[in-house]
Formats: structure tokens, C-alpha cells, sequence
């Protein structure tokens, strides 16, 4: 992670289940590492609320009874921003804005066109988020098994280091993954991981006894089996072409979208 442990750490939150999961995950790690916790709810009106509420007044009404259960939900002294605005956009700037260290978010599935043209807000804030994004897909276990996948990319040691760092705060086992995808041309994965496995801190090696897996072919479904058995996934937010991102999506997009276990991105270059 850019700055670990986090310091000042935000979580989306909304009405939802999966809002709630993420916020009792973030507040765990809060706790974890004495951070200072903060939650956003993000209010974003669309021309048929007024249809439906008649006027302003009684729409501030409403908005006031959202935010009155979210106090009840997470905690009367938790710290709330209620900003009006498009999801996505409200995340970013305020990532970008505040200096936080972590964004946690949980993630509300979409399903066939609408996902493949749109995309879910988590996957969108992955997409351009200057600093580590959790996302949480379901209730979090306990962190005994950390799962981070390379590749030859420079851009895999930044993320590699940092599931180095989590996996030696919470005292878990980790498990280095690649993904052979060129057998013919592409690089020796055993030496490969070997190489990676070496260039982890001394302690980060001693206190988690790293673990190299390899599997074929693809990285998206390969990652995915492999993560059965373990309690959280990091892995490299690499940015790709812009046809990239809005047609195919990159792989850790993809992972997030079917991963049942927390998935920390890790940002490959500076987005502020």
C-alpha cells in the first residue's frame, strides 16, 4: 500500500446489506491499525425523486430519515460526509482530495448489458482511484491466508509488497500466484516467482513464509480457483487502454466482479 498501515480511511455507505458488510470490515481494520475512520454517503437525485416527493421540502425530509438510519447503522459517533452526486464521482474526488490511505467499498452486482456497458460503481472507482480500494463481496473472515497474484510486469512488485505488508500485520500465511499465460514465450515461472519472493523484506519473508502456486493459461479464472481457500486477494489495479477498460475490462476489474472473498487493488501508477 502506498502508505501502510492506513491512517485515514474511507467507506461508501448506503442502505444496503453489502454497505454494511464493507463499513463492519472497514471498521475492523480501523481498529486494527488505530486509523481514523470515515464513511460517505453519496445522495444522487434523478429527476423522478420530485415526481415521487413532490416538492424539495419533502424531499429533504426524506433524505434526512435516509441519513437518520445510516446514524443508526453505523454508530451515532462515526464520521459521516452526505454529499449530493454521482457515486463515482464523489468517491474519486474525495480520495483524491483528502489524502485517505484505503477506500473500502462493497459491491452491488450488476447483471449482463447493464454491467458490461456501465460497469459497478466499485469497478469504476478501481478504474481510476489514486490509492488502495477493498472491496467486499461478503462478510470477512478472519485473514489467515493471503492470495497475491504476479506477473513479469514491474508494476506486480509494488502490489506483491503490498500483500507482503497485510499478510505480516495479520499474522496470515501468503501465497504467491502466477499465471502462465505464453508457455512458450513467456518467462520461466518458477524463476519468475522465485525473483519475486526475494525481492520481499526480510521480515515480510520470515513472518508470512510466501508460498509460489502456478497455474495455466487464464489469469482471470486461474486467480478465481485459487482463491478458494483464502481470506483476501491483492492484486495490481493496472490501468489499460481506454478500450481496455470500458469493453473488457482489466483483470483485476474482472476479479472483482466474481470474487467471493475481499479484493485489495493496488494502484500501479499516481492517478491524482
Amino acid at each position: 500500500m502506498q502508505r501502510f498501515p492506513p491512517r485515514r480511511i474511507l467507506a461508501a455507505v448506503d442502505l444496503s446489506e453489502t454497505s454494511l458488510r464493507a463499513w463492519r470490515t472497514a471498521r475492523q481494520v480501523a481498529e486494527r491499525f488505530g486509523a481514523v475512520l470515515e464513511a460517505v454517503y453519496c445522495d444522487e437525485p434523478s429527476p423522478s425523486d420530485l415526481a415521487v416527493y413532490g416538492s424539495p421540502e419533502l424531499d429533504a425530509a426524506m433524505r434526512l430519515r435516509v441519513l437518520a438510519q445510516l446514524r443508526r447503522r453505523i454508530g451515532p459517533h462515526a464520521r459521516l460526509h452526505a454529499v449530493r452526486g454521482e457515486p463515482v464521482r464523489v468517491l474519486l474526488q474525495l480520495a483524491r482530495g483528502r489524502g485517505y490511505d484505503l477506500v473500502v467499498m462493497g459491491t452491488h452486482r450488476r447483471a449482463g448489458t447493464a454491467r458490461v456497458l456501465l460497469g459497478s460503481v466499485a469497478e469504476a472507482v478501481v478504474r481510476d482511484c489514486p490509492c488502495p480500494v477493498l472491496v467486499v463481496p461478503t462478510a470477512a473472515r478472519a485473514v489467515r491466508r493471503v492470495l497475491a497474484p504476479v506477473n513479469e510486469a514491474v508494476y506486480a512488485r509494488k502490489s506483491l509488497l503490498a500483500a507482503g505488508l497485510v499478510a505480516r500485520a495479520y499474522r496470515a500465511r501468503l501465497t504467491v500466484l502466477h499465471v502462465v499465460t505464453d508457455p512458450i514465450f513467456g518467462p520461466n515461472p518458477k524463476k519468475l516467482l522465485r525473483a519475486r519472493i526475494a525481492e520481499l523484506p526480510e521480515a515480510v519473508r520470515l513472518d508470512t513464509r510466501p508460498m509460489a502456486e502456478i497455474r495455466e493459461f487464464d489469469p482471470v479464472r486461474d486467480i478465481l480457483r485459487a482463491s478458494r481457500g483464502h481470506d483476501l486477494l491483492v492484486l495490481a489495479a493496472h490501468r489499460k487502454s481506454l478500450l481496455g477498460d470500458w469493453v473488457l475490462g482489466t483483470t483485476a476489474q474482472r476479479v472483482i466482479r466474481h470474487s467471493r472473498i475481499p479484493v485489495l487493488t493496488i494502484p500501479t501508477s499516481s492517478r491524482r
